[in-house]
């Protein structure tokens, strides 16, 4: 099944490539090897020296003669013979974390393994069928053990644990007969399923949940078991069970209303039962399993078929992989890591790999790593990364961005988000937040995940919560969709007055500021309507912003009487032991309403109101060496007065040399830019900013990724 591009923090080891002769039955694990680059042989060790020659022994003297001569020394044993050089290993496996679902006696549990499938974690996601890893790290699967069907999507995949928070789409709306293989198309926040058992395919809103319609069904001639998606050209290819495979151009623009291109094998009725599939985008390329009969367990094959985007009508595959040593008999699945290809092969209990799969002769050739496992049904493949900041704590200022903005007038229509471009163009309006949800105003803060979700904060009326927008980039001027987004609110949320939100898409969290509270609350990233936090942060004062800095597992919460709490170690507890250290200001701050951390230079940035109905005594300030300070810190810089229209900086955003402020008060409101903030000694005390233009009373602002 297709899966997104994804991060894990694990630390991984590999496994040597091994050859294996394999008996039709016998499967051999290869679990706990360890895989690196053979190294050579060592050298033998010398052969002892020969024991040395005795002296001969002297003549007689003779008689009125010369005396004897002497004897002559032993000959030198000879030296040991060196050992040969070892043979080099094969390459080690790419470092990679890999899920796998199962299928058998109502095996619903998820197991992680690394690159060499050595068990990392288990846990049961409620799932049975096709899964995929989203860029925010999200567990998406499909689940038909269980009636009603449902796509279950869970935070937080490679470490989490058993009965941690996910949502579930379900109910007779969804249609959902019999999921199976599922994939992703992040560009514009879809979920597209092959419904087997309904001739059809699915797309649903990947934020959405509970009992919504399909935004599209797809109609074919045949059931669809896995699906793969080329986010670049648009593309999805479908693996249908009659043998063949159904292409559709320009996928995301019609939802599968133009008919598609079909193609089969060339090869005389081998193709029965595609299942498996998936895509290499270099070489235009689609792997494809063939289950054959689902109670046969030899009749199993693997195609490989070339320029895939363009294949039509009756294709000769490049590579075809079939017999009695593959083990090939149900390849329910499929996964490409570069070269490699991963196979869920059901009946015959393995997870097989190939190794530079589309260099393969073909024919009966055995696996070059056979793992036993009970019934598996889909791999997932995520590469191995560290932690990384969110999606809008941008630290290269190459990257390509623009600003989004929140607008909170008083009065006014305040459900609108706007956009900006970096060099403060006038800000246009991308989206309204309120649309079709009756009592979502008073929009606060707005942040975006890796997926490019938005999470968008509101406190009017008498259900303050957290609205979820899928793909917001992708909706351009578009609304509020119950079919695409949801909602977190109710009384089991304890959201009273909702302020900064920030996103730790590595743990799985939603963090909000909410001032009525004072406190933090932490909710699961995949939280859906009436939701409880995980924990609650009160902290030393009433907080109104946050930033996570996921290198060093720190969260930085900005209060309105002036100081920071700093939650070190932030993962494990969750804060539970309250914080870490408070830094207090001097000279002293009076109301922060913002913060940003700066890795590299290990600078806290933050952003003072002051009073909040004057608009004169707003300032911008930096902390140094922020990971290690505590208690009373000297301000490293200060910016304020009468030069910087700076009345009530109430955000903002950091691309690792620029600094964006929302200013709601001065004049209105402003989006101001204050170029090379950190290194440009002359931007302290009354100065003006390098750059603004006009926006109405801007709230939020965050940096928004161009996909």
């Amino acid at each position: 099944m297709n899966i997104s591009n994804n991060n894990s923090q694990q630390n991984f080891y590999s496994m040597p490539r091994r050859r294996t002769a394999l008996a039709a039955a016998v499967i051999i694990a290869v679990m706990g090897l360890t895989a690196c680059g053979g190294d050579d042989g060592r050298d033998g060790s010398p052969g002892a020296m020969g024991v040395a020659g005795t002296d001969g022994t002297n003549g007689t003297n003779g008689t009125n003669g010369s005396n004897g001569a002497n004897g002559s020394n032993g000959v030198d044993g000879a030296n040991g013979v060196n050992g040969s050089n070892g043979v080099d290993g094969a390459p080690a496996f790419p470092a990679a974390t890999i899920l796998i679902a199962s299928n058998g006696g109502g095996d619903t549990n998820v197991r992680v393994r690394n690159e060499s499938l050595g068990l990392l974690n288990t846990y049961n996601s409620g799932g049975n069928e096709g899964l995929l890893v989203d860029s925010a790290g999200h567990l998406v699967q499909a689940q038909d053990a269980v009636a009603p069907a449902s796509i279950v999507t869970a935070c937080n995949a490679v470490a989490r644990k058993t009965g941690e928070a996910s949502r579930a789409l379900t109910g007779p709306s969804t249609g959902l007969a019999t999921p199976k293989g599922i994939a992703k198309i992040a560009s514009a926040g879809l979920v597209v399923v092959a419904n087997v058992g309904a001739n059809n395919l699915l797309v649903f809103g990947a934020a959405a949940g509970g009992d919504q319609a399909p935004l599209a069904t797809v109609s074919l001639g045949t059931n669809a078991w896995d699906i793969a998606y080329d986010d670049i050209a648009d593309r999805l290819f479908v693996a249908q069970t009659n043998g063949s495979v159904a292409v559709f151009d320009s996928f995301s623009t019609d939802l599968g209303a133009m008919a598609p291109r079909i193609f089969t094998s060339a090869t005389a009725g081998a193709t029965t039962n595609f299942h498996g599939i998936d895509y290499d985008q270099a070489g235009d390329r689609l792997v494809v399993s063939d289950v054959g009969s689902a109670t046969d367990a030899s009749d199993g094959r693997l195609y490989v078929f070339d320029n895939a985007s363009t294949a039509t009508g009756s294709v000769t595959p490049s590579v075809s992989i079939f017999g009695p040593t593959t083990l090939l008999g149900n390849p329910v699945d499929v996964q490409l890591d570069g070269s490699d290809v991963r196979i869920a092969e059901k009946s015959n209990d393995a997870i097989l790999v190939y190794r530079n799969i589309f260099e393969s002769a073909g024919g009966d050739v055995a696996a070059d790593v056979v793992f036993a496992t009970t019934k598996p049904e889909s791999i997932a493949v995520l590469a191995a990364t560290g932690p990384r900041a969110g999606a809008t704590d941008i630290t290269d200022p190459n990257t390509a961005y623009t600003l989004l903005t929140t607008s909170n007038p008083a009065g006014g229509p305040a459900g609108l988000l706007f956009k900006t471009s970096r060099n403060l163009g006038a800000p246009a309006q991308t989206f309204n937040a309120s649309g079709a949800a009756a009592g979502l105003t008073g929009i606060e803060n707005v942040v975006l995940d890796r997926n490019g979700d938005a999470y968008i904060a509101f406190d009017a009326g008498a259900a303050p919560g957290i609205a979820v927008v899928s793909a917001l980039d992708g909706r351009s001027a578009g609304s509020f969709n119950a079919s695409r987004d949801r909602i977190i609110s109710g009384a089991a949320t304890t959201l009273l007055t909702p302020k900064g939100v920030e996103i730790a898409d590595d743990l799985g969290l939603i963090l909000v500021a909410d001032t009525g509270a004072s406190a933090i609350l932490v909710f699961s990233s995949c939280a859906a309507g009436d939701a409880a936090p995980l924990a609650t942060l009160s902290g030393t004062g009433t907080p109104w912003d946050s930033d996570y800095d996921p290198l060093n597992d720190t969260l930085y919460v900005a209060q309105t009487n002036g100081s920071v709490d700093a939650y070190d170690n932030f993962s494990i507890d969750l804060g539970a032991n309250g914080a870490s250290r408070t830094i207090t200001l001097s000279p002293a701050a009076t109301n922060l309403h913002s913060v940003r951390y700066d890795q590299r230079s290990d600078t806290l940035i933050l952003a003072d109101v002051g009073s909040g109905v004057d608009a004169t005594d707003g300032a911008l300030l930096t902390l140094e060496f922020a990971s290690t300070a505590n208690g009373s810190t000297p301000v490293s810089k200060s910016v304020s007065g009468p030069l910087t229209g700076l009345g009530n900086p109430v955000d903002i955003a950091f691309d690792g040399v620029d600094l964006y402020v929302a200013e709601k008060a001065n004049g209105g409101g402003a989006i101001q830019v204050w170029r090379n903030f950190l290194t440009n000694t002359a931007l302290a005390g009354s100065v003006a900013p390098s750059s603004s233009v006009a926006a109405v009373n801007p709230e939020s602002i965050v940096l928004m990724p161009k996909r």
